[in-house]
Order: C-alpha cells, then structure tokens, then sequence
C-alpha cells in the first residue's frame, strides 16, 4: 500500500495546479523560484558559461553514461548468484525509459501531454535570457510547450528506478544527481518548476509505480534474465572443446 502514497501525492498535486483557486500558490511558486534560480546567471560571465556547457547537447550523452554508471556500480557490487539479475534489471530500465519517452515525444499522445504553456523567459519581460551572452553554442532558454520537462522525465525515472532496484542510499544519490540534471533549463529560463515537479513527476512516478505495482517490471525483468541466461548457456556449450 506504501507504494501508492507517492502517485496519490502527485496525482492530488496535479489536480491542485489544474484548479483556478489553488493554481495561483503554484503560479507563486513558479515565479519565485525563476526569479531565485534566473539570478545566478545574470551578472557572472563564470556562472553563465558553466550552466551553458551544463545545458549542452553534450552534457545529454554524459547524464547518460553517469546513470548507467549507477546500474554498472550495482552489477559490480552485487553477488556472483545475482550479477546476471541486475543486467536483466538495467536492460529493462533502458527499454523502460525509452517507451515512456516515446509515448511522452514521438507517439499520438505527445501533443495531448505536452500543454501550450509559455516559459519564464516568454512570459517574464525582465527575464534574463542566457543566450544573449553566450555565443559559443546554442541555448535553450524558451519555450511554447514547456510542460512536462521531457529532460525531467528522464531524470525522475531514473531516480525512481534506483530506488525500486538499488535501494534507499542508491535513490538518494540518484535523487541529488537527478535534481543538478533538471536546474540548466530551469536557471535558463526554459522551463518553470511546476513543469518539473508536477509535470515530469507525475508521468515519472504514476507509470513507474504502475510498472513495478503490476507483475509488468518483475514478469519483464524476469523474461530478460531467463533469456540472458540461455544465452549463456548457449555461448558456453559452443565454446567448450569437443
């Protein structure tokens, strides 16, 4: 039953933006944070050139190898008995990701997920717009369809996937990586926090919890683990002298 606290809070938090007389503390919310986060860029060419390169295309295939960092460290660290279960783990969680941010961005669906929501830097006149002082790549500090934050959706999922097969300590730290991976886009201006924190997490944590609430993630994991396994029994009868 735990394990349905997190979706319900979401779930209620999303039904709270969604209605007029409780959707202004959220605007509040949102324009606070902007204006808190927008200041650490707007004076200091240091900072600016830091949450640019942060904020690069780049920076996407590094996030990418540190999360799969997370899952090697786990396939290390494991017992021998159990190495070939946390493979199984880690290629569900790549394929996991992956459907999520294809029913997110590229099926029928994206257009009804993504709402036609303005970004700080398009709504706020005296917004800090970063790409006005860097020149050496191209930043994103705008944006028509700002909710969900698709970079966010990435990074919960993550984070929730570690918690469901590494544990509490392994969570946290995906949680802390997690939150430093969402703030370029939000110091940028290209999203708002609500973006994230309703938006992202509630697709995040609602299908995760579903998945893993369901026999779907252990009856997947399984299926991948008893065909990594064949396959190794396989691969060794072959390899073995006549």
């Amino acid at each position: 039953m735990r394990e349905f606290i997190a979706p319900l809070i979401v779930l209620l938090a999303l039904i709270s933006w969604l209605i007029p007389e409780s959707r202004i503390f959220w605007d509040l919310l949102d324009q606070k944070s902007f204006h808190f986060l927008n200041s650490w860029v707007q004076t200091s060419p240091l900072w600016q050139n830091f949450w640019a390169f942060i904020g690069h295309r780049i920076m996407d295939w590094i996030h990418d190898l540190i999360m799969l960092l997370f899952f090697i460290l786990n396939i290390i660290w494991a017992a021998p008995y159990l190495k070939i279960r946390k493979v199984a783990e880690l290629i569900f969680s790549i394929l996991f990701i992956g459907l999520i941010i294809h029913i997110v961005n590229g099926s029928a669906l994206s257009e009804t997920i993504h709402l036609y929501r303005d970004s700080p830097t398009m709504v706020d006149r005296e917004a800090f717009r970063l790409s006005s002082v860097i020149e050496w790549t191209k930043v994103k500090d705008h944006s028509n369809k700002s909710f969900p934050s698709d970079h966010a959706i990435t990074a919960i999922l993550f984070t929730c996937l570690t918690f469901k097969l590494m544990g509490r300590k392994m969570g946290a730290l995906a949680l802390l990586y997690a939150l430093f991976f969402c703030l370029p886009r939000l110091i940028a201006g290209a999203h708002w926090l609500t973006d994230t924190l309703i938006g992202s997490a509630s697709i995040a944590i609602i299908t995760t919890t579903i998945a893993f609430g369901t026999p779907l993630a252990n009856g997947s994991i399984n299926l991948i683990e008893k065909m990594i396994r064949k396959l190794c029994q396989k691969i060794k009868t072959t390899t073995q002298p006549s």
